[in-house]
């Protein structure tokens, strides 16, 4: 229900920012009855999940693939529990989803963890017994997430049996945990290869979200969304209006109000004062402490992790459509991971120095070959290709205050250098791509900062490094009476955590 007071706007939710955690949180809270208002500082809603469309040709910048989304896997039990049971997916090829391509080998990762661990012993036979008690680690962890995860204390008892794990590896690298396990360095490179996904090597990354990644998509195989994030962002939005939630556009919060030590509403941009009971905030947790609540609000202990956390990188995305038949070629629903080298920390050493990676590290995926049955991927016979490759904020800085289509010459020269590299790239696995171009447009760091907030363009919120994951990471409930966080800074990155995070903040914001 709205109420109006004195004058201001009041709701019972006011959520800030429409990414997949804003709308979970948002439709949680409003499927309890709330009044609800979102927030959404761009122009279009959705965060990374809104799709945009060049000359016929429809491109997914924040969904790749997406792990338990099968029956009884954990996304789709959260969809069906709000009523969105309208969104289907469909499975990408449990034989090998992901092709893991290194200097002179490659392997498919498979739905099944046993076939996995199968598939990569016959590799290397000498690191068997190694594989045998990383999978047997593997299988723990995921025991002991999914106890955690019960709703009874006598549930939650189950994970006391995998102690171990945490009290072993919850504050070590991933790259530690390979070392106790593993001696072949090609082995541990395929291990850590979806580190991609978090955007870190294994020197940096939590031993935990390493394993949580792996685990995601082992058990249950990989899922597209059928209609793109189109179709997800829209169900939710959907649902939210039925509900009876405002969603308003283009409207920016400048300010969290915290009276009496707790959250009132917020200050918009245009100067508007919204009064809510509650208020959660999908912003970077960085962003929501320090600019929008103000560290004179913060304990001091929070106040100190604030000014220590970094972002994660950002990234270079080329957006390809192309009338080349892509059926006719290497190319597959499976994702490419392609490697400059087996030494994953060579392989990020640039970008974590600030320069631009190597042209032969790059994610590469075809969406139409992924949802082929779907209108608005690409003409008939024509299909789409996205190519990701990490990349730092520095090389991009001097333009990150310009706006989007003025940035200048020298900016729009180097996004045409950065397009013709990994084009070339691109061709190991689609030949001739370069002279069937139909649709390019390339993103940058500045593109996701100013399309969707995030700090010098992170993709994955603040890094997944062992004092950034799990109890460490930002919480759902802040210290602040009344203000709930959720997106990437919670449970951590990618659509599934987010939306977990958000169905989490929604029900503590209307736990009273």
């Amino acid at each position: 229900m709205v109420r109006m007071n004195t004058g201001a706007r009041r709701y019972d939710v006011v959520v800030i920012g429409s990414g997949i955690g804003g709308l979970t949180a948002a439709l949680t809270a409003a499927r309890r009855g709330r009044g609800v208002l979102v927030l959404e500082a761009g122009k279009q809603l959705g965060g990374f999940t809104n799709p945009f469309e060049r000359r016929h040709y429809g491109f997914d910048p924040g969904i790749h693939y997406l792990g338990e989304c099968g029956p009884g896997g954990a996304f789709r039990r959260l969809l069906d529990g709000l009523g969105l049971d309208r969104v289907r997916f469909r499975e990408l090829s449990p034989d090998g989803f992901d092709r893991l391509v290194f200097p002179g080998y490659e392997v498919a990762t498979c739905r099944g963890v046993d076939r996995y661990e199968d598939r990569l012993a016959k590799d290397f036979p000498r690191d068997r017994d190694g594989l045998g008690r990383f999978f047997a680690l593997l299988r723990g962890f995921r025991a002991a997430m999914s106890a955690l995860s019960g709703k009874s204390a006598r549930e939650r008892l189950g994970a006391l049996p995998h102690l171990p794990i945490f009290l072993r590896y919850g504050r070590a690298t991933y790259g530690e945990l390979l070392d106790d396990l593993v001696a072949d360095p090609l082995l541990k490179a395929v291990l850590a290869a979806q580190g991609g996904d978090y955007g870190l090597p294994p020197s940096r990354a939590s031993a935990m979200v390493g394993l949580g990644v792996l685990d995601h998509y082992l058990v249950g195989g990989a899922w597209f969304p059928v209609g793109g994030s189109r179709a997800l962002r829209d169900a939710f939005v959907d649902a939210l209006r039925e509900a009876g939630a405002t969603l308003e556009r283009s409207r920016p919060v400048s300010r969290v109000l915290v009276r009496g030590g707790r959250a009132a509403g917020v200050l918009c941009a245009d100067g508007e004062e919204i009064q809510a009971d509650a208020v959660i905030s999908n912003a970077d947790a960085v962003t929501t402490y320090r600019d929008l609540v103000g560290t004179p609000h913060l304990p001091t202990r929070l106040r100190r992790k604030v000014a220590r956390t970094a972002p994660s990188l950002g990234a270079v995305c080329l957006f390809v459509g192309t009338d080349l038949d892509l059926t006719q070629t290497t190319m597959t629903d499976a994702n490419v991971w392609h490697f400059s080298s087996a030494n994953l920390d060579e392989v990020y050493a640039p970008a974590d120095r600030g320069a631009l990676p190597s042209a032969d590290f790059f994610f590469l995926s075809s969406p139409s070959l992924k949802d082929p049955d779907s209108p608005g991927k690409a003409p008939p016979g024509h299909h789409t290709v996205e190519l990701v490759t990490l990349a730092p904020f520095e090389p991009f800085s001097r333009w990150a205050g310009a706006k989007t289509m003025r940035r200048g010459e020298d900016y729009d020269r180097l996004k045409a250098d950065l397009g013709d590299r990994w084009l070339a790239a691109a061709e190991r696995y689609v030949p001739g791509l370069r002279g069937h171009v139909q649709v390019l447009e390339v993103a940058t760091p500045v593109t996701a900062q100013s399309f969707v907030g995030t700090p010098r363009g992170s993709i994955y919120g603040p890094e997944h490094t062992p004092d950034l994951i799990g109890p460490f990471r930002y919480g759902a409930k802040s210290p602040i009476d009344g203000l709930f966080l959720c997106g990437s800074s919670v449970l951590g990155c990618g659509v599934v955590p987010c939306a977990a995070s958000g169905r989490i903040a929604g029900k503590l914001a209307t736990a009273r």
